[in-house]
Formats: structure tokens, sequence, C-alpha cells
């Protein structure tokens, strides 16, 4: 006779995630997918690493598109409330932030890191800068340039985390010049973070074509001052961000008469440049301080 056996019943699969039972591929409970073997291979990862990828890189490449080509619009659409189609202000900063600093050693720009050569005798704080660093040579017996070697590669570091320092200066610079659009703090913040990841991405074009310019000036034996260099990336700068800011203004904030709008952008242009010499100060405190 053939023996029959009856299957003993398993007991039920629980929930990695929340350790409800789960029966079915997907939990009841939260959604957690339960995991089969296929999905523990190389290939099952690197799909899963494509799929998040183009996910998010839609996203990314339409914000910064709509940044740099429509100055305002994602501002204003965050407010209105149409934001799923771009990614968060606070993480486009972030992302223009790693961009600049991903190109920062090809375009050797002290825009934001601020070298201790720079921050001695380029900056409008370099007298404190030089009262305080002074004594430390001296105590250490070393010079500047050995100081520099800690300094410099530590400043670089904290600029990246710091330089958010700017938007929330500039941002209450922008409350003022238009307070009386009873707008909330937070909407001049979202409109700073926004202005902020433009300038980022600004400046390293900037920067990086005054390196071409000047690299086939020198070519035909013409060689700039550093210093006109320097007030020409300025110049350009200031215009450039002018112009953004009004066209930004205009779609953001309440109609007014366009020489109004004019005003206030050139005033933030101003501002933001403003912002950014307290920024290198702050910079240079926390640097010194912790080396």
């Amino acid at each position: 006779m053939t023996a029959f056996t009856i299957p003993m019943p398993q007991p039920a699969r629980r929930c990695a995630n929340c350790a409800e039972p789960q029966i079915a591929q997907f939990c009841a409970h939260c959604g957690e997918k339960r995991l089969a073997p296929a999905d523990h291979t190389l290939r099952r990862f690197f799909e899963h690493l494509f799929e998040a990828f183009t996910h998010a890189d839609g996203k990314i490449f339409l914000s910064v598109r709509c940044l740099l080509t429509r100055p305002g619009r994602l501002t204003a659409d965050y407010l209105h409330g149409k934001r799923k189609p771009y990614i968060p202000p606070l993480q486009l900063f972030l992302i223009a932030n790693l961009i600049f600093f991903l190109l920062h050693p090809l375009i050797g720009s002290n825009t934001l890191t601020t070298d201790l050569n720079t921050q001695l005798h380029y900056t409008w704080h370099h007298t404190i800068a030089e009262a305080w660093v002074a004594p430390r040579l001296v105590a250490r017996s070393v010079t500047a340039e050995v100081y520099a070697v800690t300094f410099n590669p530590a400043a670089t570091t904290l600029a990246k985390s710091l330089v958010i320092l700017v938007v929330p200066l500039f941002s209450l610079a922008v409350l003022a010049l238009h307070w009386r659009q009873r707008r909330h703090y937070s909407a001049h913040l979202v409109f700073s973070l926004h202005f902020g990841a433009f300038w980022m991405l600004l400046i390293c074009a900037t920067l990086a074509l005054t390196n071409l310019v000047v690299r086939l000036l020198r070519s035909v034996d013409v060689f700039p001052s550093a210093s006109a260099v320097s007030d020409s990336v300025i110049g350009v700068s200031l215009v450039l961000m002018t112009l953004y800011l009004f066209r930004a203004s205009r779609l953001v904030y309440t109609a007014e008469p366009a020489w109004q709008t004019a005003a206030r952008a050139l005033a933030m242009a101003i501002i933001f440049t403003l912002s950014l010499q307290v920024y290198r100060f702050a910079l240079f405190f926390i640097t010194f301080w912790s080396t």
C-alpha cells in the first residue's frame, strides 16, 4: 500500500517591515514587497538602481532646465501647489552646490572656498583676519604658507555645508524689499533657494568661460591682470543676476511698474553679493577656530 502523508500547514511568512502575516507578494498592511531569490542578484540590484536614477533624473533635468530658462517659474509653481514635476527647492540647491564643488578643481575659483591668502589680502575683513592669524603663526612658529596647508583643505570642506548661510541672509533682504505684499517668509525662502541654485550654476559657467578667454588671450601674448579679470567677472555676474531677478520677480511677486521691479532686482543682486562677503567672513571664522 502506498502511504499518504498529510502536509503540515506552513506558518505564514511575516512582513519584514511591519511583521504582519504576508501571504501575497505585497503586504496587505504596509505594501512591502516579499523578496524572492532573484531580488538578491546583482542584476536586480542594477535594475533598481537604473529605475531610481532615471526617475529622479527626469525631475532633475526638468527642474534645472526650468530654473535656467524660465526665471521664477519654479518658485511660482511651488507656491501655487504644482510640485510633483520638480525636485524640492532645498534639494535643487544642494544639487547645484554639488555641481559647483565637483567643478571647483577645473574652474579654480575662490568664490566659495576662499583660501587663506585670499582671506588675508583680498577680502573686506582682511585686517581682522591678519590680526587673528599673525599671533597664531608666532605661537606655532610656522609661516602663512605652512598654515595654509591645514587651513585651505578645511575651508574647502566647510564651504560645502556653510554656503547654505547665504540663503537665509538673502531671503531676509527679499522679505524686506517685498514686505508690502504680506507674503509668508517661506515664499521668500523658496525664491532665495531657487536663485541661489541658479547663481551657483551661473558662476560655474561664467568662471569656465573666463578661464577659456584668459587662455586665449595669453596665447596671443595678452596677459590681463588678476584684478581686471575679477572685476570683469563681478560686473558680468551682477548684470546677469539683475536680469534674472527682474524676470523672476515679475512672475513671482505682484505686478508693479517695470522700473520698480528693475530697482528691486538690482538691489537684490547687490545684496546677494554682499551676503557672499558675510559668508566669507563666517567661513574664515569657523575654519580659523577649527584649525
